[in-house]
């Protein structure tokens, strides 16, 4: 039986953070570029979202930095680097890697950005729409959390978010200016909540999901670290019932 080990409750909670935060800074780059004058305190939003993504970078490098550490899942430096490489679930991995490094991209052009100009900052900074989910994907391929409650509730609260930001605010916007493509918009933001959703509890949340995301076989017949109680009914000697 594999004991849990200060660093992999450091790589769950740090990768659970990074996400909070990173959905809060993308409902705050909505926010931001959308509010109408006077409804909230200019000086407060840019600061707010700065402080947000400079936190989610540093419990970003946090998560990979202990998870890389921890010995279970066997990970390299260069699996944090080269998508798609890692012998430990390589696909969902993979894409955290490319969400990960997108949000350095991030980083670096603000830091360059008096150098760089204001377009083509902005232009770049269009990544992290798609970093968001890249990385909810990660965390629900990779997560060993995923059929807690906690962590159900977790997604539930980030997709909401984001999909309240973009038709009340994105899309809201100057309605009913070009109506008819904000409405497809919108419906196609909510068939894609209901298509992840399906995902989900046919995928992640169904039985042999460590087989089916890339688990090394040695892994599968191990015990997982474990600390909640599966709910009645979902027990497993090992990994083979996630």
């Amino acid at each position: 039986m594999i004991q849990p080990s200060p660093l992999w409750f450091a790589t769950r909670g740090a990768g659970t953070v990074s996400l909070l935060l990173l959905t809060a800074v993308v409902v705050l780059g909505i926010a931001t570029t959308t509010r109408r004058q006077g409804r909230w305190p200019r000086f407060l939003t840019p600061r707010l979202h700065g402080n947000l993504a400079l936190g989610t970078l540093v419990f970003l490098a946090i998560h990979i930095g202990t998870a890389i550490l921890d010995p279970y899942a066997h990970l390299r430096w260069r699996d944090a680097l080269v998508p798609f490489g890692a012998g430990y679930r390589p696909v969902w991995l993979g894409l955290g890697v490319i969400a990960a490094e997108g949000l350095a991209a991030l980083a670096v052009t603000s830091w360059l950005r008096p150098r760089i100009g204001y377009r083509s900052w902005r232009a770049v900074h269009w990544i992290a729409y798609a970093c968001w989910p890249l990385g909810l994907l990660h965390g629900v391929g990779t997560g060993s959390d995923v059929r807690s409650g906690w962590f159900e509730v977790v997604d539930a609260i980030c997709v909401g978010a984001v999909f309240a930001a973009v038709v009340s605010w994105r899309l809201g916007q100057g309605w009913p200016r070009a109506a008819a493509f904000r409405t497809m918009v919108a419906i196609g933001s909510g068939a894609g909540v209901i298509v992840f959703a399906v995902w989900m509890l046919n995928g992640p949340l169904a039985p042999g999901w460590a087989r089916a995301a890339g688990t090394p076989p040695e892994l599968l017949h191990s015990r997982a670290p474990q600390v909640e109680s599966p709910p009645l009914g979902q027990r497993s000697t090992g990994l083979k019932g996630i």
